[in-house]
Protein backbone atom coordinates (compact mmCIF):
# COMPACT_ATOMS: atom_id res chain seq x y z
CA UNK A 1 0.00 0.00 0.00
CA UNK A 2 2.83 2.40 0.87
CA UNK A 3 4.52 1.78 -2.49
CA UNK A 4 1.23 2.33 -4.33
CA UNK A 5 0.65 5.59 -2.46
CA UNK A 6 4.14 6.84 -3.38
CA UNK A 7 3.51 6.02 -7.06
CA UNK A 8 0.23 7.95 -6.98
CA UNK A 9 1.91 10.95 -5.34
CA UNK A 10 4.73 10.93 -7.89
CA UNK A 11 2.24 10.63 -10.75
CA UNK A 12 0.26 13.63 -9.49
CA UNK A 13 3.42 15.72 -9.04
CA UNK A 14 4.62 14.77 -12.52
CA UNK A 15 1.30 15.60 -14.19
CA UNK A 16 0.90 18.92 -12.35
CA UNK A 17 4.49 19.94 -13.11
CA UNK A 18 4.24 19.13 -16.81
CA UNK A 19 0.77 20.49 -17.51
CA UNK A 20 1.94 24.02 -18.47
CA UNK A 21 4.65 22.82 -20.86
CA UNK A 22 2.61 20.34 -22.88
CA UNK A 23 1.61 22.93 -25.42
CA UNK A 24 4.93 24.69 -25.84
CA UNK A 25 7.87 24.22 -28.12
CA UNK A 26 10.01 25.89 -25.45
CA UNK A 27 12.29 23.22 -24.03
CA UNK A 28 13.82 23.99 -20.64
CA UNK A 29 17.61 23.52 -20.80
CA UNK A 30 20.01 24.67 -18.08
CA UNK A 31 22.94 25.21 -20.45
CA UNK A 32 21.43 28.13 -22.32
CA UNK A 33 24.76 29.98 -22.16
CA UNK A 34 26.31 27.43 -24.51
CA UNK A 35 23.32 27.42 -26.85
CA UNK A 36 21.32 30.62 -26.60
CA UNK A 37 20.00 29.89 -30.08
CA UNK A 38 17.61 27.37 -28.47
CA UNK A 39 16.01 30.24 -26.52
CA UNK A 40 16.35 32.98 -29.09
CA UNK A 41 16.95 32.42 -32.82
CA UNK A 42 18.25 35.99 -33.19
CA UNK A 43 21.57 34.61 -31.90
CA UNK A 44 21.96 32.59 -35.12
CA UNK A 45 25.40 33.19 -36.60
CA UNK A 46 26.77 34.74 -33.40
CA UNK A 47 29.78 32.39 -33.49
CA UNK A 48 30.50 33.54 -37.09
CA UNK A 49 30.97 29.93 -38.25
CA UNK A 50 28.72 26.92 -38.80
CA UNK A 51 28.01 25.77 -35.24
CA UNK A 52 26.45 22.42 -34.25
CA UNK A 53 25.03 21.67 -30.81
CA UNK A 54 23.62 18.44 -29.43
CA UNK A 55 22.32 17.95 -25.93
CA UNK A 56 20.41 15.48 -23.78
CA UNK A 57 18.59 16.29 -20.54
CA UNK A 58 17.16 13.74 -18.11
CA UNK A 59 14.89 15.44 -15.62
CA UNK A 60 14.27 13.98 -12.15
CA UNK A 61 16.48 10.92 -12.60
CA UNK A 62 15.07 7.93 -10.73
CA UNK A 63 11.40 8.72 -11.39
CA UNK A 64 9.79 6.45 -13.96
CA UNK A 65 8.26 8.46 -16.80
CA UNK A 66 10.11 11.68 -15.96
CA UNK A 67 10.90 13.95 -18.94
CA UNK A 68 13.82 13.12 -21.21
CA UNK A 69 14.79 15.73 -23.80
CA UNK A 70 17.06 15.56 -26.86
CA UNK A 71 17.98 18.74 -28.70
CA UNK A 72 20.00 19.39 -31.86
CA UNK A 73 20.62 22.75 -33.46
CA UNK A 74 22.78 24.21 -36.19
CA UNK A 75 23.18 27.82 -37.31
CA UNK A 76 25.57 29.92 -39.33
CA UNK A 77 26.08 33.31 -40.87
CA UNK A 78 26.01 33.32 -44.67
CA UNK A 79 28.48 34.85 -47.08
CA UNK A 80 26.35 37.93 -46.73
CA UNK A 81 27.21 38.44 -43.04
CA UNK A 82 24.00 40.34 -42.42
CA UNK A 83 22.01 37.13 -42.84
CA UNK A 84 22.12 33.95 -40.74
CA UNK A 85 20.09 30.75 -40.97
CA UNK A 86 19.40 28.08 -38.39
CA UNK A 87 17.64 24.80 -37.69
CA UNK A 88 16.51 23.17 -34.47
CA UNK A 89 15.17 19.65 -33.94
CA UNK A 90 13.98 18.36 -30.58
CA UNK A 91 12.35 15.37 -28.96
CA UNK A 92 10.84 15.23 -25.50
CA UNK A 93 9.17 12.26 -23.82
CA UNK A 94 7.42 12.15 -20.45
CA UNK A 95 5.31 9.22 -19.37
CA UNK A 96 3.26 8.06 -22.34
CA UNK A 97 3.53 11.46 -24.06
CA UNK A 98 6.05 12.38 -26.72
CA UNK A 99 6.80 15.65 -28.54
CA UNK A 100 8.93 15.82 -31.67
CA UNK A 101 9.41 19.09 -33.48
CA UNK A 102 11.52 21.22 -35.79
CA UNK A 103 11.92 24.90 -36.58
CA UNK A 104 13.86 26.85 -39.20
CA UNK A 105 14.97 30.42 -38.61
CA UNK A 106 15.97 33.48 -40.59
CA UNK A 107 18.02 36.18 -38.86
CA UNK A 108 18.96 39.63 -40.14
CA UNK A 109 21.93 41.27 -38.40
CA UNK A 110 22.95 44.93 -38.35
CA UNK A 111 26.58 45.87 -37.69
CA UNK A 112 27.04 48.53 -35.04
CA UNK A 113 30.09 50.33 -33.66
CA UNK A 114 32.75 48.48 -31.61
CA UNK A 115 31.94 45.12 -33.25
CA UNK A 116 28.45 45.09 -31.79
CA UNK A 117 25.50 43.55 -33.63
CA UNK A 118 21.76 44.01 -33.48
CA UNK A 119 19.76 41.06 -34.80
CA UNK A 120 16.12 40.21 -35.50
CA UNK A 121 14.75 36.79 -36.39
CA UNK A 122 11.66 34.84 -37.27
CA UNK A 123 11.32 31.08 -36.91
CA UNK A 124 8.76 28.59 -38.14
CA UNK A 125 8.14 24.86 -38.03
CA UNK A 126 5.90 22.38 -36.32
CA UNK A 127 5.52 19.92 -33.48
CA UNK A 128 4.13 16.39 -33.47
CA UNK A 129 2.32 15.34 -30.28
CA UNK A 130 1.75 11.67 -29.49
CA UNK A 131 0.04 10.10 -26.49
CA UNK A 132 0.39 6.30 -26.28
CA UNK A 133 -2.52 5.67 -23.90
CA UNK A 134 -2.37 1.90 -24.50
CA UNK A 135 0.83 1.82 -22.45
CA UNK A 136 -1.01 2.97 -19.34
CA UNK A 137 -1.60 0.28 -16.70
CA UNK A 138 -4.61 0.99 -14.52
CA UNK A 139 -5.07 -0.15 -10.93
CA UNK A 140 -8.41 -1.93 -11.56
CA UNK A 141 -7.81 -5.70 -11.23
CA UNK A 142 -11.18 -6.53 -12.78
CA UNK A 143 -9.99 -5.77 -16.31
CA UNK A 144 -6.36 -6.93 -16.02
CA UNK A 145 -5.05 -3.36 -16.08
CA UNK A 146 -6.90 -2.48 -19.30
CA UNK A 147 -9.43 0.36 -19.46
CA UNK A 148 -11.53 1.43 -22.43
CA UNK A 149 -10.54 5.04 -21.79
CA UNK A 150 -6.91 4.09 -22.51
CA UNK A 151 -7.61 1.77 -25.43
CA UNK A 152 -6.39 4.10 -28.19
CA UNK A 153 -3.51 6.45 -29.01
CA UNK A 154 -3.54 10.09 -30.14
CA UNK A 155 -1.39 11.87 -32.70
CA UNK A 156 -1.63 15.58 -33.52
CA UNK A 157 0.34 18.38 -35.16
CA UNK A 158 0.65 22.05 -34.22
CA UNK A 159 2.55 24.93 -35.89
CA UNK A 160 5.53 26.74 -34.40
CA UNK A 161 6.00 30.43 -35.21
CA UNK A 162 8.24 32.71 -33.16
CA UNK A 163 10.25 35.93 -33.02
CA UNK A 164 13.57 37.00 -31.53
CA UNK A 165 15.78 40.04 -31.10
CA UNK A 166 19.35 40.27 -29.77
CA UNK A 167 22.14 42.76 -29.14
CA UNK A 168 25.63 41.40 -28.53
CA UNK A 169 29.39 41.83 -28.87
CA UNK A 170 32.46 39.96 -27.62
CA UNK A 171 31.79 41.24 -24.11
CA UNK A 172 28.03 41.15 -23.55
CA UNK A 173 24.72 39.89 -24.84
CA UNK A 174 21.06 40.74 -24.36
CA UNK A 175 18.04 39.21 -26.02
CA UNK A 176 14.27 39.03 -26.05
CA UNK A 177 12.24 36.30 -27.72
CA UNK A 178 8.83 34.68 -28.05
CA UNK A 179 9.74 31.16 -29.27
CA UNK A 180 6.17 30.21 -30.20
CA UNK A 181 3.00 32.26 -30.62
CA UNK A 182 0.85 29.12 -30.78
CA UNK A 183 -0.39 27.05 -27.87
CA UNK A 184 -1.35 23.39 -28.15
CA UNK A 185 -3.88 22.11 -25.61
CA UNK A 186 -3.43 18.37 -25.14
CA UNK A 187 -6.37 18.18 -22.74
CA UNK A 188 -8.96 19.01 -25.41
CA UNK A 189 -10.29 15.88 -27.11
CA UNK A 190 -8.41 15.40 -30.35
CA UNK A 191 -5.97 18.17 -29.42
CA UNK A 192 -6.37 21.82 -30.28
CA UNK A 193 -3.99 24.70 -31.08
CA UNK A 194 -4.54 28.43 -31.27
CA UNK A 195 -2.69 31.73 -31.60
CA UNK A 196 -2.44 32.64 -27.92
CA UNK A 197 -0.13 35.40 -26.69
CA UNK A 198 -1.62 35.00 -23.21
CA UNK A 199 -0.12 31.49 -23.01
CA UNK A 200 3.19 32.18 -24.79
CA UNK A 201 6.60 32.32 -23.11
CA UNK A 202 8.40 35.70 -23.14
CA UNK A 203 12.12 35.17 -22.61
CA UNK A 204 14.68 37.80 -21.63
CA UNK A 205 18.39 36.95 -21.38
CA UNK A 206 21.49 38.99 -20.62
CA UNK A 207 25.12 38.50 -19.62
CA UNK A 208 28.49 40.23 -19.41
CA UNK A 209 32.08 38.97 -19.57
CA UNK A 210 34.50 40.53 -17.05
CA UNK A 211 38.26 40.07 -17.58
CA UNK A 212 39.78 39.54 -14.15
CA UNK A 213 43.25 38.74 -15.53
CA UNK A 214 44.81 37.21 -18.62
CA UNK A 215 43.70 33.73 -17.52
CA UNK A 216 40.58 34.41 -15.47
CA UNK A 217 37.17 35.67 -16.60
CA UNK A 218 33.88 36.07 -14.75
CA UNK A 219 30.54 35.86 -16.54
CA UNK A 220 27.34 36.71 -14.65
CA UNK A 221 24.09 36.21 -16.55
CA UNK A 222 20.38 35.72 -16.11
CA UNK A 223 17.39 34.31 -17.96
CA UNK A 224 13.80 35.32 -17.20
CA UNK A 225 10.90 33.32 -18.63
CA UNK A 226 7.54 35.07 -18.22
CA UNK A 227 4.22 33.40 -18.99
CA UNK A 228 0.95 35.33 -18.37
CA UNK A 229 -1.02 32.19 -17.49
CA UNK A 230 1.47 29.55 -16.37
CA UNK A 231 4.54 29.53 -14.15
CA UNK A 232 7.24 32.15 -14.71
CA UNK A 233 10.87 31.55 -13.75
CA UNK A 234 14.16 33.40 -13.35
CA UNK A 235 17.66 31.89 -13.60
CA UNK A 236 20.61 33.78 -12.07
CA UNK A 237 24.03 32.43 -13.03
CA UNK A 238 27.71 33.14 -12.36
CA UNK A 239 30.42 31.34 -14.32
CA UNK A 240 34.20 31.44 -13.88
CA UNK A 241 36.37 30.76 -16.95
CA UNK A 242 39.99 29.69 -16.57
CA UNK A 243 42.51 30.01 -19.39
CA UNK A 244 39.68 30.23 -21.95
CA UNK A 245 39.34 26.48 -21.54
CA UNK A 246 37.58 25.45 -18.32
CA UNK A 247 34.13 26.70 -17.27
CA UNK A 248 32.63 26.26 -13.79
CA UNK A 249 29.40 27.90 -12.73
CA UNK A 250 26.47 27.94 -10.34
CA UNK A 251 22.90 29.06 -10.90
CA UNK A 252 19.72 29.47 -8.92
CA UNK A 253 16.29 29.02 -10.50
CA UNK A 254 13.17 30.38 -8.81
CA UNK A 255 11.56 26.94 -9.10
CA UNK A 256 13.79 26.12 -6.09
CA UNK A 257 16.49 24.52 -8.27
CA UNK A 258 20.24 24.83 -7.74
CA UNK A 259 22.34 24.20 -10.85
CA UNK A 260 26.04 23.32 -11.08
CA UNK A 261 27.71 23.50 -14.49
CA UNK A 262 31.13 22.60 -15.90
CA UNK A 263 32.53 22.72 -19.43
CA UNK A 264 35.80 21.89 -21.11
CA UNK A 265 37.09 23.32 -24.39
CA UNK A 266 38.85 20.25 -25.80
CA UNK A 267 40.03 22.07 -28.94
CA UNK A 268 39.18 25.48 -30.40
CA UNK A 269 36.30 23.71 -32.17
CA UNK A 270 34.95 21.20 -29.63
CA UNK A 271 33.40 21.87 -26.23
CA UNK A 272 31.84 19.37 -23.80
CA UNK A 273 29.54 20.55 -21.01
CA UNK A 274 27.61 19.00 -18.14
CA UNK A 275 25.14 20.34 -15.61
CA UNK A 276 23.33 18.98 -12.58
CA UNK A 277 20.07 20.48 -11.33
CA UNK A 278 19.18 19.80 -7.72
CA UNK A 279 15.57 20.41 -6.73
CA UNK A 280 15.03 21.64 -3.19
CA UNK A 281 11.23 21.45 -3.37
CA UNK A 282 8.75 18.71 -2.47
CA UNK A 283 9.96 16.30 -5.15
CA UNK A 284 13.63 16.37 -4.08
CA UNK A 285 13.41 13.21 -1.96
CA UNK A 286 12.02 11.19 -4.88
CA UNK A 287 14.80 11.75 -7.45
CA UNK A 288 18.57 12.07 -7.83
CA UNK A 289 18.61 15.35 -9.72
CA UNK A 290 18.39 16.46 -13.34
CA UNK A 291 21.36 15.68 -15.58
CA UNK A 292 22.24 17.46 -18.81
CA UNK A 293 25.15 16.76 -21.14
CA UNK A 294 26.04 18.49 -24.41
CA UNK A 295 28.67 18.78 -27.12
CA UNK A 296 29.29 21.75 -29.38
CA UNK A 297 31.29 21.71 -32.59
CA UNK A 298 32.30 24.73 -34.68
CA UNK A 299 33.43 24.28 -38.28
CA UNK A 300 36.46 26.53 -38.48
CA UNK A 301 37.65 29.33 -36.24
CA UNK A 302 39.40 32.65 -36.65
CA UNK A 303 41.99 32.30 -33.90
CA UNK A 304 44.39 29.49 -32.97
CA UNK A 305 43.49 29.38 -29.27
CA UNK A 306 40.23 28.58 -27.52
CA UNK A 307 38.08 31.66 -27.06
CA UNK A 308 35.19 32.21 -24.67
CA UNK A 309 33.05 33.28 -27.61
CA UNK A 310 29.62 33.26 -26.07
CA UNK A 311 28.55 36.46 -27.70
Amino acid sequence: MKQLTQKLILTLILVCSLAPVKGQKDIVMSQYLHNRYALNTAFAGNREVLSLYGGYRQKWAGIEGAPGTMLFSMHSALRNENVALGLEVYNQQYGVNKQTGFAFSYTYRLKLANKQKLAFSINGGGGFYNANWTEVNTFDPRNDGVDDVFSSNESNFAPIVGFGSAWYSNKFFAGFSIPNFFYYDAYVEGGDYSFALDKANYILTSGYLFELSKKWHLQPSFMARYNPEFESTVDVNATVIYNNQIWAGMAYRTTKDLVAMVAYQVTPQIRFSYSLDYTTGEISSYNSGTHEIAIQYDFGYKVKTPSPKFF
